[in-house]
């Protein structure tokens, strides 16, 4: 007698076939290569094409959510076992798809063998096998083509270039598609850029500094008229300009500092260049020009640890701790700001996740972390979230706070035993960054 719910045509893929391309791919290229006699054939040079529309392909894997088809789909594409012709499936509910020719007798039989691997590629993305990048690698005219499709600049997409050869050659790892990759991180670092420069604005034409920025320049020692006159050359010399700027207060405290600065008045005294020392502390002024940035006060104390560690081990000698300070934590701010926004639904964590190159970038370059520290913290970072079955909206903004409370925890006997961070009313100075747990860091969804 036979089961009720065995009615249907059942779905048969290869053992083999799960184990080298994952269980849902193997699903997937199973039911392409079922329903690919019955589709219609448009036919190039070199390959057929097939398109599924939504339809056939909700009957066909009911247990899927369109989101589902277009990840395991693009998963397929990446190792290099099948071709994607259009727009993502989620947006056109089309999948538009192409065997590659080594495979494609492959996926037509459940039993049959998964793909043999295609002979060593060129260095341009075109190639199908798994190969490391090469030190002239190049993106091929599809991937340019597709690039210029999303209106990146080419001159934008050259500068992504180096960067992009020379984290995938330290990595050291093999891909069926660097020009896949390369598409990525040039779309995650314009769509990042375009964020920024949207929240830059001209300098209004009735602009004026407002008054907490005033009184920082009178506590600096800065006289009101030498103020005054710099905010008439200020205010002509950027409406000239055509600059545009997230914050204009900013940007006139660090016009008349410097001003005041070159100032030949030995009989006023000024600030003179000093140390980084290892309990130095940001000014009020400071804390409240970040609050005018919008920069969460708890963020940037996180950030100060790392921050007097960096410029302990630099050495040098400064006269604006606390500007560099503040131009330190926006930029942090912004990188975490940005994963959110090009991220808008939260997500757990993959099983295979690793931090993006544009965030391995962000650690060595900006917060001056240790490339080989920072992946050392992977693996266990990932086991643990795993492990809580959290969801995030960027895991590489949460990766980057784990990496610095890390970096901090390790640099601690260089920067000694206070940190600094905006205190309240009846709180105590000896609170310190540290004795947050790393659990409270990382989970702290207050901003």
């Amino acid at each position: 007698m036979k089961h009720p719910l065995l009615s249907e045509r059942p779905l048969c893929f290869s053992p083999t076939l799960a184990a080298t391309l994952g269980l849902e791919e193997a699903v997937l290229l199973t039911a392409l290569g079922d329903i690919q006699p019955f589709l219609g054939v448009e036919s190039h040079p070199g390959r057929d094409w097939y398109t599924a529309s939504s339809d056939q392909l909700q009957q066909l894997v009911p247990f899927w959510q369109p989101a589902d088809i277009q990840r395991v789909a693009t998963s397929l594409r990446n190792q290099g076992a099948l071709l994607l012709g259009a727009a993502p499936y989620g947006e056109s509910s089309i999948l538009k798809f192409a065997f590659p020719a080594n495979a494609a007798s492959g996926v037509r039989g459940a039993d049959a063998p998964p793909p043999p691997p295609a002979q060593p590629a060129s260095n341009s993305s075109g190639g199908r096998s798994a190969n490391t990048i090469g030190p002239n690698w190049t993106p091929d005219s599809e991937t340019l083509a597709r690039i210029s499709q999303l209106g990146v600049p080419e001159n934008f997409v050259r500068e992504q270039l180096p960067e992009f050869v020379t984290y995938w050659r330290d990595r050291g790892e093999s891909r069926h598609s660097f020009g896949s990759l390369f598409l990525k991180q040039v779309k995650n670092k314009w769509e990042a850029f375009r964020a920024t420069q949207g929240r830059k604005q001209p300098l209004p034409a009735s602009w004026s500094p407002n008054e907490g920025t005033l009184g920082k320049l009178a506590d600096e020692g800065v006289p009101s008229t030498f103020v005054r006159r710099c905010m008439q050359r200020f205010a002509e010399y950027h409406r000239n300009s055509g600059k545009q700027s997230v914050s204009w207060d900013l940007e006139f405290n660090d016009w008349v500092m410097e001003d005041w600065e070159k100032q030949e008045t030995p009989f006023i005294e000024k600030r003179k260049p000093v140390p980084m020392t290892r309990d130095w502390q940001p000014s009020e002024h400071t804390w409240e020009q970040m609050r005018r940035l919008a920069i969460n006060p708890s963020f940037a104390a996180e950030l100060l640890p790392e921050f007097i560690y960096k410029w302990l081990e630099r050495g040098g000698h400064s006269a604006r701790w606390g500007e560099q300070f503040i131009e330190y934590a926006r930029i942090e701010w912004a990188y975490y700001c940005q994963g959110i926004e090009k991220n808008p639904i939260a997500k757990p964590i993959s099983r295979n996740w690793q931090p993006s190159s544009d965030c391995l970038g962000h650690l060595v370059n900006q917060c001056e972390i240790d490339r080989e520290f920072a992946l050392g913290l992977v693996p266990e970072f990932r086991l643990y979230w795993r492990e809580q079955g959290g969801t995030r909206k960027s895991w590489d903004a949460v990766f980057v706070r784990h990496a610095r409370y890390q970096w901090a925890e390790r640099n601690k006997f260089a920067i000694g035993q206070h940190h600094g961070k905006p205190q309240k009313p009846g709180q105590s100075g000896n609170q310190r960054t540290r004795d947050t747990s790393v659990w409270d860091i990382v989970t702290d969804t207050n901003w």
